[in-house]
């Protein structure tokens, strides 16, 4: 009668251990638990290019400055205008040696010698005192206050410079009334008819 040996407790678990060391990775792969592998049971540099699914990473994976910037995008549109600021102080007198410009036309039809047409220049702004004045007929020279003409007027520092452009009918013309804020400037007819007389101003503050 053949008697079949059976191999010992000590072989069967040597066995085993062997298979183990021999099945390496595949083992391992059936035997571990899910999920028991975290970053303590991977190497330095296990992890590679050929392990990461392409696309699969997102910004937040990498260090700042790790993952240059894209190009600059299109510029936005404007936004909405801001509130207006509030109004500048309001200038009580012209500053000293600024200028104001402007013009003048004043005439009619006279029925006689003598007949009056007036006119009144505005300075916007009042100047600190009454400003001298003087009045430019067509053809005069002006005097050394006024250094400009009727183009383009100019006035010294505490002066008014009328100047006459052109004029038809009429006689003379004289300043009715100066001030701070303005003046009065009126003609006569020499003869019955229309007349006028037409020109530029300048006036610069004391």
């Amino acid at each position: 009668m053949t008697h079949v040996r059976r191999p010992s407790p000590a072989t069967v678990i040597a066995c085993v251990a062997l298979g183990i060391a021999l099945g390496g990775t595949s083992y391992a792969a059936i035997v571990l638990p899910k999920n028991s592998v975290g970053t303590a049971q991977l190497k330095a540099d296990a992890v590679n290019s050929s392990k990461v699914k392409n696309g699969s990473l997102l910004n937040v994976d990498f260090k700042a400055g790790q993952v240059p910037a894209g190009p600059a995008g299109p510029a936005g549109a404007a936004g909405a205008a801001g509130a207006a600021g509030p109004p500048g102080p309001f200038v009580d007198a012209l500053p000293s040696g600024k200028t104001i410009r402007g013009a003048f036309n004043m005439g009619g039809t006279a029925t006689a010698a003598g007949d009056l047409a007036n006119t009144s220049l505005s300075f916007d702004f009042a100047l600190a005192s009454a400003p001298t004045v003087h009045l430019v007929r067509q053809g005069v020279a002006p005097p050394a206050e006024c250094t400009g003409n009727a183009t383009f007027p100019q006035a010294n520092a505490g002066h008014l410079c009328i100047y006459e452009l052109s004029h038809t009918n009429t006689a003379g013309g004289l300043v009715n009334e100066v001030n701070r804020s303005g003046a009065t400037i009126f003609v006569n007819a020499s003869a019955a008819g229309g007349f006028f007389s037409y020109g530029t101003w300048a006036v610069t503050a004391p």
